[in-house]
């Protein structure tokens, strides 16, 4: 049996896709443009926005190069991969775990959820879960100091991601079946 499935019903549409990662991009580099200019804060803005550009470079390879109009069970791991890993970096450059934006973290394995083979959501919920717990505990600070609140009181530190955590396994476990069926 191969690892990813190849399946008429494990696959998605691209057009759909490649928008919804546009939204995403267009609100990363709204945000950290934002941050950096009309704040004024001190953080890693060079780096952020080559993360931010790789993911521009990946969009555009979907729509240029990527001739299919169905991303298959293996190329939507590929990308959705892209996206979690991003979103990590962007979330470490900027606060880990006590950004307000780490909830996006999730998007991706949600969005997998509903769309590819169980053995590829898995490994990008593991996937996510592992980053969260890297992100609880390394990072850089925050561009405004909120860390100090969070360190102080362990319960909410610790809760965040615990949540987070929770979440992604509801879905993961209950919600896979309400999307096909809705």
């Amino acid at each position: 049996m191969k690892f990813f499935e190849t399946s008429k019903y494990h696959s998605f549409k691209k057009s759909t896709y490649i928008t919804l990662r546009w939204i995403g991009i267009i609100g990363q580099l709204v945000a950290v443009n934002f941050v950096y200019f009309f704040l004024n804060s001190n953080f890693d803005f060079v780096t952020s926005n080559i993360i931010i550009f790789l993911g521009i470079i990946s969009n555009l390879y979907l729509i240029f190069i990527y001739k299919k109009t169905q991303l298959s069970d293996r190329s939507a791991f590929l990308f959705l991969l892209i996206d979690i890993l991003q979103l990590g970096f962007l979330l470490y450059l900027s606060g880990g775990i006590t950004n307000p934006f780490v909830i996006f973290i999730l998007i991706p394995s949600v969005f997998s959820s509903s769309n590819l083979s169980f053995r590829t959501n898995t490994l990008l919920v593991t996937l996510t879960i592992i980053i969260i717990i890297l992100l609880t505990f390394n990072y850089q600070d925050l561009p405004i100091n909120l860390n100090s609140d969070f360190h102080n009181n362990h319960y909410f530190y610790y809760s965040i991601p615990t949540s987070l955590i929770v979440a992604l396994v509801f879905f993961k476990l209950f919600c896979n079946d309400l999307w096909i069926t809705i």
